[in-house]
């Protein structure tokens, strides 16, 4: 007998413990019994899962994504790009580990409010569920975890009829957990436990590599013995060459037509071109030649000037790498518990650094000359 297809208003959701200790472990940085009830803010994620055979939801993470103010959180246009990024990301891991993932629904925090859906609610709602019926919302207050009755203070909701807006009723919609409740419980406390003590100094290491690492150190690197091309568009004119010599925005021309157009050159990076270009022209003129006594002398001792320019450049970036990782070991238990704008600082040093590094490592194999006879 053919199984009776599920109406998708009324399939459960499955709650596995790693969706639930993140919404806990990041809901609990804004709203806890140490706060002052005043200074309770509510937050906003979105929940990663699959369809399982037309009849259950199955919640398998929870991303937190921006925190607003005591009664609502503000979802503002930097917030839509970035979950278009990690449903991108999802879909290609999807793709990958051959999985059905894809953003199923979102969850917010309501503390010390209960479980509804306000009017603003009801419309954040409406995205998810009238391209996938199947999608909903779970509503987190920490008021409502219970020890004594193995309530986890979580519930889910759908909007009945979404063809009718936010005039749609909504109702709770059944709950399956991974684990034992009970369980689930114990576990996310000892979680909560270890984020009140640690998440102040996480978030210090956060801001350190915001305002010393990147704005400091790597914006320091990158105007002493400037790699990176920037932009023309992003150049700032200036006729002051004192001025200039300061900003790391103002850079020199190259040669090359192609980086001519659209960006421009900084002076270091324009001066250890220009010398590993002579270095290739003046060692090719010896090979043809035939002078290789000669040519073996002057390799040599050229390689020895451009590693020797080369020297500081690579000393400060393994120092501040050494200093990037120190802070990503304090940070890095509790990355799951930070939201899109904390791991941008995270994701924006990385590239920025990497950009710089992979021309250093460039210009370091390139000063070997191996390619030459």
């Amino acid at each position: 007998m053919k199984k009776k297809k599920i109406d998708p208003y009324y399939s459960p959701a499955h709650l596995t413990y790693k969706a639930y200790r993140k919404i806990c472990g990041y809901a609990i940085r804004y709203a806890n019994d140490h706060l002052d009830e005043s200074k309770w803010r509510e937050v906003y994620g979105i929940l990663i899962g699959s369809v399982e055979n037309e009849a259950e939801v199955k919640i398998k993470d929870a991303i937190p994504m921006v925190v607003g103010d005591r009664a609502g959180v503000k979802y503002e246009n930097k917030q839509y790009v970035d979950m278009a990024q990690i449903d991108a990301s999802v879909f290609e891991r999807s793709i990958q580990d051959k999985r059905n993932d894809f953003i199923i629904g979102w969850w917010h925090t309501h503390p010390g409010f209960g479980f509804f859906y306000s009017p603003i609610d009801c419309m954040t709602q409406l995205g998810y569920q009238i391209p996938n019926p199947y999608a909903l919302g779970l509503v987190f207050d920490h008021c409502e975890r219970k020890s004594d009755s193995h309530f986890l203070g979580v519930a889910g909701l759908r909007l009945k009829d979404p063809n009718r807006g936010i005039s749609s009723t909504y109702n709770l919609i059944e709950l399956k957990y991974e684990l034992k409740k009970e369980i689930m419980l114990k576990n996310s406390e000892k979680e909560i436990d270890k984020i009140n003590k640690n998440m102040k100094k996480v978030i210090e290491e956060v801001n350190y590599i915001d305002q010393t690492l990147r704005k400091k150190a790597l914006a320091q690197l990158q105007r002493n013995f400037g790699l990176i091309l920037v932009p023309k568009e992003d150049i700032v004119v200036t006729d002051n060459e004192q001025e200039a010599g300061e900003d790391e925005r103002y850079l020199y021309e190259w040669d090359p037509a192609f980086f001519k157009k659209s960006y421009r050159i900084p002076k270091f990076r324009e001066k250890i071109e220009k010398v590993i270009s002579d270095i290739y022209d003046e060692l090719d003129e010896l090979i043809e030649k035939n002078e290789h006594e000669k040519y073996k002398l002057r390799k040599e001792k050229l390689q020895k000037k451009v590693q020797n320019m080369l020297k500081k450049p690579n000393e400060w970036y393994e120092r501040l790498m050494e200093d990037f990782s120190k802070r990503i070991e304090v940070i890095f238990p509790y990355y799951d518990y930070l939201d899109t704008n904390e791991r941008k600082v995270i994701e924006y040093f990385e590239e920025r650094s990497s950009e710089y590094n992979k021309i250093l490592e460039e210009l370091n194999s390139r000063v070997e000359l191996n390619f030459l006879a």
